[in-house]
């Protein structure tokens, strides 16, 4: 009987550590599964915000679209001159929408006074918005991904007399037009896959520029907000600080007289 009993003790240990050992190993799997989720997601999520970025510049590039933007009324042509060199033309990109620009559905952001830059220039209807009482900003019916995109004028003509010159030539002997370079960021974001406020990537997108050039004589309040927001971060560094996934691209493009 002390023999049988022991052995019936011994059994019942060996049957709670093999339990044990089955539970931790169902948890490690479980918890490697969701990793291996977590990481599939994020390689999905930032396929989809760089497509959407592609996207633009696809548009911005056809040749219908780079004609209209080069008028007086185009994403180019309307912030095209020295008074206009720190100004972002901002507009969100529709997917949905046939007219990829339009003048009248875009934003001026511009630092003239204060400590903040000034948006609402020409109005606010072409900043991006996830609100969801504020319109389809969204680049597909899926609402997964909206894209903002600001062009500007590059500044390093201040720095260099020769930048973005052609090679043998000379502006005042033969007469045409000086080269512009211009810079045109896409800032796509996924905002289902954030806990932050609507409210808050709506200020990111609407209050800070892709580039922040402050002209002289404009001092920006250095006050961080509860996240650590400052007005004079760009567009990505308030996205960054909320934890919001996005992407952004730059390109940069020579707007050049055709002489031959």
């Amino acid at each position: 009987m002390k023999s049988y009993s022991s052995q019936r003790g011994a059994t019942l240990i060996v049957v709670m550590i093999m339990l044990v050992a089955i539970t931790v190993i169902g948890t490690l799997a479980i918890k490697q599964g969701l990793i291996s989720l977590n990481v599939a997601t994020n390689s999905q999520a930032q396929q989809l915000v760089m497509q959407n970025s592609d996207a633009a510049f696809f548009n911005i590039e056809r040749e219908a679209n780079l004609i209209q933007s080069l008028t007086a009324s185009g994403m180019f042509g309307y912030i095209n001159g020295a008074a206009n060199k720190d100004k972002e033309m901002v507009f969100c990109f529709r997917g949905a929408e046939a007219n990829f620009f339009d003048i009248n559905r875009a934003s001026l952001m511009v630092w003239e006074s204060g400590n903040a830059p000034t948006n609402n220039t020409l109005g606010t209807e072409g900043y991006c918005s996830v609100s969801a009482n504020s319109g389809n900003f969204f680049t597909s019916g899926r609402r997964a991904a909206m894209t903002q995109v600001s062009v500007k004028f590059s500044s390093q003509l201040d720095n260099d007399p020769f930048y973005g010159m052609q090679y043998g030539t000379d502006e005042k002997g033969v007469k045409f037009e000086k080269n512009k370079p211009v810079k045109v960021f896409a800032v796509s974001i996924m905002p289902t896959l954030t806990t932050t406020s609507t409210a808050k990537i709506d200020a990111c997108l609407n209050s800070h520029m892709s580039e922040v050039t402050i002209p002289s004589g404009v001092t920006p309040s250095t006050v961080k907000d509860e996240d650590g927001v400052r007005v004079d971060d760009s567009v990505t560094d308030c996205l960054a600080k909320l934890n919001v996934p996005f992407t952004t691209q730059v390109t940069e493009y020579m707007i050049a007289q055709d002489f031959i």
